[in-house]
């Protein structure tokens, strides 16, 4: 299970079980926000002992749930996901060692965060949440792919 946070904060879990998924959302941050929207799987259940004491300590505000059979409430996050698997795909093809996963992922979620502007706020997700962009992410991107013989990395004056 890949269980996604804000804009582009992801975390790869071992199982769906109520204590991963929890113990899994306190390792994306750990600071308290507002709202957390979330599906209706049975980890998020209004019920779910576990859930609501993970919500009375980090929410400031309230848990939403989405709409049954009302994927548009979900679909900034849909597509986030939809884009992380496609990726996944194209560089783990069969390879299922665990490191090389968590790699893959840090590289979507660093560009996705840095390089890829939302287009209904104009804002790159890491401008909206932090206030700043970190444009390191395209070297670190060229880089880890290996792709530093077909394109060019820019240059910072001051750096040797």
């Amino acid at each position: 299970m890949i269980i996604p946070g804000m804009d582009g904060l992801v975390l790869r879990l071992t199982d769906e079980k109520d204590d991963t998924v929890v113990e899994g959302m306190k390792n994306l941050h750990d600071w308290n926000y507002a709202n957390l929207l979330t599906d209706n799987g049975s980890q998020f259940s209004r019920r779910n002992s576990i859930m609501k004491k993970y919500c009375d300590q980090y929410l400031t505000d309230k848990h939403i749930w989405t709409s049954v059979h009302h994927p548009q409430t979900m679909g900034k996050l849909s597509n986030f996901q939809k884009g992380l698997k496609r990726f996944l795909r194209h560089r783990l093809e069969k390879r299922t060692n665990l490191h090389t996963i968590d790699k893959c992922i840090s590289i979507y979620v660093d560009w996705y965060n840095n390089g890829k502007k939302v287009s209904t706020t104009g804002f790159y997700p890491e401008e909206r949440y932090s206030g700043k962009r970190d444009t390191g992410y395209y070297t670190r991107l060229v880089k880890v792919l290996k792709l530093d013989r077909i394109l060019s990395i820019p240059v910072v004056v001051g750096e040797g």
